[in-house]
């Protein structure tokens, strides 16, 4: 029996070693197998990092795109309401012209108040003397002159 007690126990020997063995292996193959995934993970780490640095500059870039947008927005609708403004100017301004060449045109010359800067600008005045005496605008003494200056 002591014998077998002998072979018993080797074989139990042998079987706790070969166990021993392959738990060893396994916990080996795990350890390579974390190693490997680390390096996979860092790896994708180091891509991300690069793309959110990539996708930082062209949100940084579009940012400034859209900035010199609205700036240049800005100062188009200045300009506008500036041309607007002129605009509505030169418009009032036109229709006292056409008011009063209507009247001229009926020959109301008697209640005309250009009537004595025509009779000037017949005599022989100019564009400045006019808007002095008279104080006319350049627009209007200018036209009295065109239209009634001599024809010279």
């Amino acid at each position: 029996m002591s014998g077998m007690n002998q072979l018993l126990d080797y074989t139990s020997m042998n079987l706790s070693e070969d166990l021993l063995l392959i738990g060893l292996i396994f916990i080996a193959l795990i350890f390579v197998a974390i190693l490997f995934a680390v390096f996979l993970l860092s790896r994708l780490v180091l891509k991300l990092k690069r793309e959110c640095a990539n996708l930082t500059i062209i949100v940084n870039d579009n940012k400034n795109d859209i900035y010199g947008l609205c700036s240049s927005a800005l100062t188009v609708n200045e300009k506008t309401a500036t041309s607007y403004e002129q605009l509505h100017n030169l418009k009032q301004l036109l229709a006292s012209v056409v008011e009063k060449m209507t009247e001229l045109q009926q020959g109301n010359f008697e209640n005309n108040p250009y009537n004595l800067d025509i009779r000037k600008v017949r005599g022989g005045a100019n564009v400045e003397e006019l808007m002095k005496q008279s104080n006319l605008s350049y627009d209007e003494a200018a036209l009295l002159v065109r239209l009634h200056g001599n024809k010279a």
